[in-house]
């Protein structure tokens, strides 16, 4: 088959209906940068051919595809969405164009899916479950329809189903899928589409069968003999019994390999998923941390907080700025002392004064009337002497005229407050010191206190992070429960080693007894001579051996096959590394211990290799699919089929890439490689990109040397259009003249 056209009509970015590429017998290379509709150009043939679009969602199964039941409308153009009025009709159509040469006879089909929808309102719109698909065969002068029930066998003949996953995958993922270095059963897969290895297991079962009926017919005779009687039927009961343990090994051996491939398999299955579900537990364990860490800050400030509250008495904070009244209270107690002490003087001043006019002259002695006589005369009678007005004598004569002395109230007794001012004096000395370090204190609390809550700030941010990160990878991932996934692809490696270790055994078992089942066949051929006819010894034993030796020509055939797929693998392999000076070693199947093989790089000393970079895991599982297509020369699966692959080369460098499109043209008759490798950027335009020239002139030269065609197109955008926003992306397609 050969594919010559395809044309796309409103498919995801693929906006309008002149989006046409043509296709030549050759190399044809797609350029387009990341955003730009490489994938949806390789999910335009998905389409068609598997009404299913490319899974790329983290837990998909690697090479599953999302049916057009379950992407419905998002198979449109978003642009020809937005641009669809309500009450009308807007479709995606993908027409490929073939032709198919076999024995002879030319034939040519259009093959055409179509899906479209209605909008009812703005946000509404009649989406179908289903798409509607056709196959058109050129007849004369125009293409017919074939009836629907004849489309399978149309494609299959186009390509095989079970060839297509080796000729048509996308990126890294699509080549594990088919090529897992891991997987015992990967290259049995492979070995059985390559070949008839299959007829051999039918020939083993005829010669089993042919060597039973003769060996019963052979013992039958044997115990009609009376010689040795007992030994034989000990030996031929002890056969039947090793028999039946030989076929139990077998059945477990068979069900030891097919668990050990189902374990393979959930592994395989978990790997999408486990390095997101392993990311997330990191995750979950990082917001436990975090969220631990913000919970006893913010418990420590809550505490800080209540401890500041109560600072304000428990370290006398209400007391702040007060010092001042300290001395105050000093000043007032000084002041206090004073007029106690002057208080007491007075005091004593008067009651002399009292005692010393009592002890001069008694009281009303003299008489008033006398002594008014004395001041008139200005003479004391009573000392006789002379009194002159004025003077002190005068004044002591008429100070005898009180007519009631005055009398000094006795004071209330007073409490003596003097130890309770001293005593809380010298409490506020005690915290003077105190006090005036509060300001001090306050502002180093205070800058704990802002720390502390800092640091709950910022824990607070780093869970909110942690918490908005572990959304983003669980959306991401559609991962619910990331310990369970862990916990299964756990369980998955220790099944695949416990499996591995019983198949061992029961290797060990079966060569054991099959050991001893030849010992007893040779017994009975001894005992059984002169007792059976020799035809029938004759028929058993060449029987027996026509059993092993199909098995053996089974087990050599199969050596054979893995040899020309190791072979062929290593030239493609070769080519291309080998122009990229770099170490690159060569590839071994290596058997294993279940009858499979896995695929290994090993070093001049035949020492395998470990820790590859991926860039040579890619070329090992690529030369791999090279050889699936190119070592069986009766099949000639790469001259028939084209190669379908986008972005096969997103390991390599720009040199191991071009090795790469050079050996792929050298093995397909028609590859299709969608890439953006030869790109480089478009100083003309902001944001855009234009095709290497340089290299696609050095290649188209290379590839003409081997009378290779080279077809190439670029994917781009017009200028001003942002990819970012769907309903504005539109894809444009340029044909690259070089």
């Amino acid at each position: 088959m050969l594919i010559r056209k395809i044309s796309i009509s409103n498919f995801m970015c693929y906006y309008g209906t002149e989006n046409n590429f043509n296709f030549v017998e050759g190399l044809n290379i797609i350029l387009g940068a990341n955003g730009y509709g490489k994938s949806k150009l390789y999910d335009a043939f998905q389409w068609v051919f598997n009404n299913g679009i490319t899974d790329t969602s983290p837990r998909s199964i690697p090479g599953g595809l999302k049916t057009t039941n379950l992407v419905k409308g998002e198979l449109i153009s978003e642009k020809a969405r937005v641009e669809c009025e309500i009450g009308k009709f807007v479709e995606t159509k993908v027409v490929i164009e073939v032709e198919n040469v076999r024995n002879g006879s030319l034939k040519q089909y259009q093959l055409i899916r179509t899906y479209g929808i209605q909008r009812l309102d703005e946000k509404t719109w009649i989406e179908p479950g289903s798409s509607e698909f056709q196959i058109l065969e050129y007849d004369i002068i125009s293409y017919k329809p074939i009836p629907d029930n004849l489309h399978d066998e149309v494609l299959d003949r186009l390509i095989p189903t079970d060839v297509r996953p080796y000729l048509w995958f996308q990126g890294e993922r699509g080549i594990s899928n088919l090529i897992d270095t891991s997987s015992n059963a990967s290259l049995k897969v492979v070995i059985k589409r390559l070949s008839d290895i299959d007829r051999w297991e039918e020939y083993i079962r005829v010669a089993e069968k042919a060597h039973e009926s003769a060996r019963s017919a052979f013992d039958q005779e044997l115990k009609k003999s009376q010689k040795d009687r007992a030994k034989i039927i000990e030996l031929q009961t002890e056969q039947r019994l090793l028999e039946q343990d030989v076929r139990q090994i077998e059945q477990q051996i068979t069900n030891a390999s097919q668990n050990q491939q189902h374990a393979q398999e959930k592994k395989d299955s978990l790997l999408a998923s486990i390095e997101f579900a392993e990311t997330i537990n990191k995750l979950i364990k990082e917001r436990y941390k975090a969220e631990t860490s913000y919970t006893a800050a913010t418990k420590q400030s809550d505490s800080f907080d209540e401890i500041l509250s109560k600072s304000l008495f428990n370290d006398n904070w209400v007391l702040m700025n007060t010092s001042f009244l300290i001395e105050k209270f000093e000043e007032k107690l000084t002041a206090y002392d004073d007029v106690v002490a002057d208080r007491k003087y007075q005091a004593n001043l008067t009651k002399q004064a009292a005692e010393k006019l009592q002890v001069r002259l008694p009281e009303n002695v003299p008489e008033p009337m006398y002594v008014r006589s004395m001041m008139e005369k200005e003479h004391c009678l009573v000392c006789d002497r002379p009194a002159p007005r004025g003077t002190d004598a005068f004044i002591a004569i008429n100070s005898l005229l009180k007519s009631e002395p005055e009398i000094i109230p006795t004071e209330k007794q007073r409490k003596n407050l003097r130890p309770f001012f001293r005593h809380y004096y010298q409490a506020g000395l005690g915290m003077k010191y105190s006090i005036d370090t509060i300001p001090e204190r306050v502002q180093k609390s205070i800058l704990q206190q802002n720390y502390i809550r800092e640091n709950v700030r910022t824990l607070k941010d780093e869970l909110d992070s942690k918490i908005r990160e572990l959304q983003q990878q669980e959306q991401l991932s559609g991962i619910t429960n990331a310990r369970d996934i862990v916990n299964s692809m756990n369980i998955a490696v220790d099944d695949i080693q416990k499996y591995e270790g019983d198949l061992v055994t029961d290797m060990n078992k079966k060569n054991q007894k099959e050991s001893r089942l030849r010992e007893i066949n040779d017994i009975l051929a001894r005992l059984s001579e002169g007792q059976v006819p020799p035809h029938l010894t004759k028929k058993k034993a060449i029987l027996f051996d026509l059993v092993e030796l199909t098995k053996r020509i089974k087990k050599t055939k199969y050596e054979e096959l893995v040899r020309q797929l190791e072979d062929t693998a290593n030239l493609h392999y070769k080519n291309i590394n080998a122009p990229t000076g770099a170490f690159y070693g060569r590839i071994r199947f290596i058997d294993t211990t279940d009858g499979g093989y896995r695929p290994a790089i090993i070093d001049n000393d035949s020492k395998e290799v470990g820790n590859l970079n991926t860039s040579l895991v890619s070329s090992l599982k690529l030369s791999i699919v090279m050889a699936i297509v190119s070592a069986n020369k009766t099949r000639n699966y790469a001259s028939y089929y084209p190669l379908i692959s986008d972005a096969p080369v997103s390991d390599f460098d720009v040199v191991k890439s071009m090795t790469f499109f050079k050996e792929t043209a050298n093995t397909f008759t028609q590859s299709i490689v969608i890439v953006k490798e030869l790109l480089i950027e478009d100083d003309s335009r902001d944001g855009r990109y234009k095709p290497d020239m340089d290299r696609l002139v050095e290649l188209k030269e290379q590839l003409e040397l081997n009378s290779k065609e080279l077809n190439v197109y670029q994917l781009d955008m017009p200028d001003g259009i942002a990819n970012s926003f769907r309903n504005e992306i539109e894809v444009t397609i340029q044909k690259i003249k070089i």
